[in-house]
């Protein structure tokens, strides 16, 4: 009768090391990254059923993806670009998507900006001197 061999040790990898983040910014567990803004939008509308106002109080960013990228790259100007990753990137698109941004305080916008940064950069880079 043979014997069989378990191996009962497990190699787990270590957890990723996250970029930094703008301050105030945060990691969550589905790797999205929540912004709560310093300063309250709120957009007043109306529909079918009256008028109403929409508050937006956090910005949750998800990862952007090659298509995105490749979308924002028709666009004319880098303002639009911008405007256009942070929509994809927040779920804010659209007309309505771009009041809410657009109503931004400039230090939330400038904080979310660094927030595409991080999703965009490739990483350190290697043999560069400083």
């Amino acid at each position: 009768m043979s014997k069989l061999a378990v191996k009962t040790a497990l190699s787990v990898a270590a957890d990723p090391v996250l970029p930094k983040l703008p301050n105030g910014c945060t990691w969550q567990d589905d790797g999205t990254v929540l912004m709560p803004l310093t300063r309250v939008v709120s957009l007043k509308g109306s529909t079918s059923e009256g008028e109403n106002t929409v508050t937006v109080s956090e910005l949750v960013f998800r990862e952007l993806d090659a298509g995105d990228i490749i979308d924002s790259s028709n666009l004319p100007k880098a303002g639009s670009r911008t405007l256009f990753l942070l929509g994809a990137s927040t779920g804010h698109s659209g007309p309505a998507g771009e009041k809410v941004l657009r109503k931004l305080s400039a230090r939330d916008y400038i904080r979310a900006t660094g927030v595409i940064n991080v999703f965009t950069d490739d990483g350190p880079k290697v043999g560069t001197s400083s």
